[in-house]
């Protein structure tokens, strides 16, 4: 069987699957990507049996055919090959190889046992709701980034995922690695069937993400069963494992009430932050907040090196003075994460979470992001 593929569209296609191809891992059989040719339509499948990907395209041809080829090799091939990308790319398809023909140019490569290759899970999708590319951004990048990593090999259950928690028309995304907390709502936007709550890696929502961004995606439909997610569109899908829970009670560490809080201009504290924590100790990053009215000093120092850094903000604030201590670099990624102008501070005391807030200048907002971040102890 042989047909003809637009080079930039075979290119965008593996742009999509490839991601998910491991780097290493025990099954020789997932290093290649698998192709289907039917009705006018070539697809293509990877998997690293956690999360599978399938994306498609048109083709000039009816015919079915399945064969697997190796990823790295076909991907390189297409990265790489020079010329215009509209030419055409005609694929021969032979018993044991496959032939790429580009022009005058040649590439042949060895086919893999088809029978090797994992089946594409399925799923139900009588349920699915659809995620704005707005959205879905939101939640990878401001949520995300904050779940917890193994930590010397060793798993950290639940929270190594993002937290969804739906109900109605509601979708609150979570993550916490338990020093740093992200919690992003969206109101009004979604219109779930009863209450659901599923715990979802980062790294394969990241993808999806990717591709919606990288590709013109509007949005993306998902949908959930028992121990799987999928989201889909019309020419691609991805589906992933849920992470297992149960989800730690997050709304046990967001204080109901707030003794202290003030506003301050985001970038200017990042500035001030990054200044503190480049004389800080760096076993902890240690910088104290002195809060007095209208004003923030930022301490730091390392007996170590006899080093000493103070710096001041205005800020507005008009309780009792107050100290407490973070992370300098912990603090400075959840401000890194915001856009707005001005941020809001709220304190209970010095030893329970510290809320940071986005001050939005369009109350408009359908969405809501809160960030905790718990405090370091002070000794002095």
């Amino acid at each position: 069987m042989s047909f003809s593929v637009n080079l930039k569209e075979f290119k965008n296609l593996l742009q999509k699957v490839y991601p998910v191809v491991p780097t290493r891992t025990p099954y020789s059989a997932l290093y290649n990507l698998k192709f289907s040719a039917a009705d006018g339509r070539l697809s293509v499948f990877a998997t690293d049996m956690d999360t599978s990907v399938t994306a498609s395209i048109a083709i000039d041809s009816n015919e079915e055919t399945n064969f697997v080829v190796n990823a790295k090799k076909i991907y390189d091939w297409t990265a790489i090959s020079a010329g215009d990308d509209n030419q055409s790319v005609l694929i021969d398809v032979k018993d044991s190889n496959i032939i790429l023909t580009r022009g005058k140019s040649k590439s042949d490569f060895a086919l893999v046992d088809v029978n090797d290759f994992p089946p594409f899970p399925e799923i139900d999708k009588n349920k699915q709701y659809e995620f704005p590319a707005e959205k879905l951004k939101y939640v990878s990048t401001k949520v995300g980034n904050f779940a917890a990593t193994k930590t010397d090999g060793r798993s950290r259950g639940a929270l190594e995922g993002i937290l969804f928690d739906c109900s109605g028309e509601n979708l609150i995304s979570v993550a916490t690695d338990a020093n740093k907390l992200s919690i992003v709502k969206f109101i009004d936007s979604f219109g779930f069937d009863g209450d659901v709550s599923v715990i979802i890696p980062p790294k394969p929502l990241n993808e999806v993400a990717k591709i919606v961004e990288s590709f013109g995606y509007e949005s993306v439909k998902f949908a959930f069963k028992e121990e799987s997610v999928s989201f889909f569109s019309d020419d691609f899908e991805l589906i992933t494992k849920l992470v297992e829970g149960p989800y730690p009670d997050y709304k046990k560490v967001i204080p109901v009430e707030y003794k202290n809080s003030f506003e301050v201009n985001r970038l200017e504290i990042i500035s001030a932050l990054k200044i503190t924590a480049s004389v800080a100790d760096k076993s902890n990053n240690l910088t104290k907040f002195f809060l007095e009215k209208d004003e923030l000093r930022l301490h730091s120092q390392d007996i170590a090196t006899n080093s000493i850094s103070d710096e001041y903000l205005a800020i507005e604030y008009s309780g009792d003075n107050f100290v407490i201590g973070f992370n300098s670099l912990f603090l400075i990624e959840i401000l890194n994460s915001l856009d707005t102008e001005k941020v809001k501070f709220e304190f209970t005391n010095n030893t329970t979470g510290a809320l940071i807030r986005p001050i939005y200048a369009d109350s408009s907002e359908n969405k809501d992001i809160l960030f905790l971040l718990m405090p370091l102890r002070i000794t002095d």
